[in-house]
């Protein structure tokens, strides 16, 4: 098993701040990357960039989030009134890994989140 770097202290402020994941919010593939993850690292996590010290603009020119053609947008106060944790992971610091402990639980309250979803004009396929 593969040791997660996590950054401690590095915590997400509930109301200012929004993640961005890459795609939408589908099921199938909320499961194979929260499995992905488990593999690795023995958790259960989705990974997510924070929206800050950048724009949600120029964080959609970036990789990773420049090879998906849409965007989730999901507020930090959202994932945490639903009990999903949001922990501080690599070496980037506005990744993040929204974690749970039971994988259908999660994939459920994640992907049926209040979100929005929007077109990524960078969108580089």
């Amino acid at each position: 098993m593969k040791q997660r770097f996590v950054r401690t202290g590095d915590e997400l402020a509930d109301s200012v701040i929004v993640v961005v994941r890459g795609g939408d919010l589908d099921p199938v593939l909320l499961r194979a990357d929260a499995l992905r993850n488990h593999g690795i690292y023995g958790t259960y996590g989705i990974s997510v960039f924070a929206v800050r010290d950048l724009s949600l603009d120029e964080l959609a020119q970036l990789p990773p989030l420049i090879r998906f053609a849409s965007l989730a947008i999901i507020s930090v106060g959202e994932l945490r009134a639903l009990g999903l944790t949001l922990e501080p992971t690599g070496r980037n610091p506005r990744h993040y890994d929204v974690t749970f402990d039971d994988l259908d639980d999660g994939i459920q309250k994640l992907a049926h989140c209040k979100h929005q979803v929007i077109v990524n004009p960078y969108y580089e396929g």
